[in-house]
């Protein structure tokens, strides 16, 4: 059956998916948005530079699991989305509205579209992390039936120099695929193999084990000035805090990764271990939602994988006429 997102459009604006020709336009569209509302706030903006924001957009739209959305008009895009449905969640994210166009709809037209592309997708629940300054995003979220579940805490540093995991920390192997799995559905509900095989190639996640066992993993990725942690699973606070201990041992440079107010001991220990708070984020959810059972570092997009197989989907979205035909949910397109 046909979406009705194929020909959605206002006047001359249209949904498609992301062109190659269009990253270039929407990676500096994405970072232009992200710095103008954090700098009207008084935060730090999310991304570096225009360069970084690219590559991440690039990287988004070719990765196998993640569905573009583009509003355009003349060509050029006015507003970004992507979905992650690499699992039985989906993720949603960033989205971004260029700065001249914004106060237009073009928020809630992308929003619109990935979220009835979810549903032709079968899934029960949609979730994302929301800048908590961001007044606007957070009613724009509400009204399309998010629920707010956790204030998240935004975090940037490194741990005292003399301080040692308690427990042994390494990068996991593809031996250790099967317990990480069991390990995320202990401790999440939801299994996340897939998003951890696709990390793998380009740097292990880290694995804390005691007595032999695993206890609590890290994914990871590099930007030129910091190293990202998430997501994250772990049994205890303890397991998640000799994880951080781990990965600060193994780069010379900051860290960054997201704590849910769930894991208090943590963030005093982040606190006087001299981590600075860089913003506080909300995690909503939109359909079903089962909290996790230990400490966890929630994904950008929090988009579990149970496995790598991607979910056949319904629904399809009408490619720009200049580039190639767009993916469906069971199409990877980054």
């Amino acid at each position: 059956m046909e979406s009705r997102r194929d020909n959605k459009a206002t006047q001359s604006r249209t949904i498609v998916s992301m062109a190659p020709d269009q990253v270039e336009a929407a990676g500096k569209l994405v970072y232009e948005a992200f710095k103008d509302v954090a700098l009207k706030h008084g935060f730090e903006p999310i991304y570096d530079s225009p360069e970084f924001a690219t590559i991440l957009v690039r990287r988004i739209s070719q990765l196998e699991g993640f569905t573009s959305f583009v509003a355009i008009e003349g060509g050029q895009p006015l507003a970004v989305n992507f979905v992650d449905q690499r699992g039985d969640v989906a993720g949603i994210g960033p989205v971004a509205v260029g700065v001249e166009h914004q106060g237009k709809g073009l928020g809630r037209m992308v929003m619109e579209a990935a979220l009835e592309h979810a549903e032709g997708c079968g899934f029960q629940s949609v979730r994302l992390l929301q800048a908590a300054y961001n007044t606007v995003s957070y009613s724009l979220y509400c009204r399309l039936g998010f629920d707010a579940k956790e204030q998240i805490a935004s975090l940037r540093g490194r741990p005292p120099a003399d301080e040692a995991a308690v427990s042994m920390v390494r990068e996991c192997t593809s031996h250790d695929l099967d317990a990480l799995d069991d390990l995320s559905l202990e401790v999440l509900g939801f299994r996340r193999r897939g998003e951890i095989e696709m990390a793998m190639p380009r740097r292990p996640p880290l694995l804390v084990e005691r007595d032999g066992r695993p206890v609590g993993y890290a994914c990871r990725f590099f930007t030129p000035s910091s190293t990202f942690l998430g997501p994250a699973a772990a049994r205890d606070e303890e397991a998640l805090k000799d994880l951080i201990i781990g990965a600060a041992r193994l780069v010379p440079s900051s860290l960054r990764f997201v704590l849910p107010a769930s894991c208090p001991s943590l963030l005093r220990w982040a606190f006087r271990s001299g981590f600075s708070l860089l913003e506080l984020d909300t995690l909503m959810a939109r359909g079903t939602y089962e909290a996790p059972t230990g400490a966890y570092m929630p994904s950008v997009w929090y988009a579990p994988s149970r496995s790598s197989t991607l979910r056949p989907c319904r629904t399809s979205l009408a490619a720009p006429s200049s580039g190639p035909s767009s993916p469906n949910c069971g199409a990877g397109h980054r």
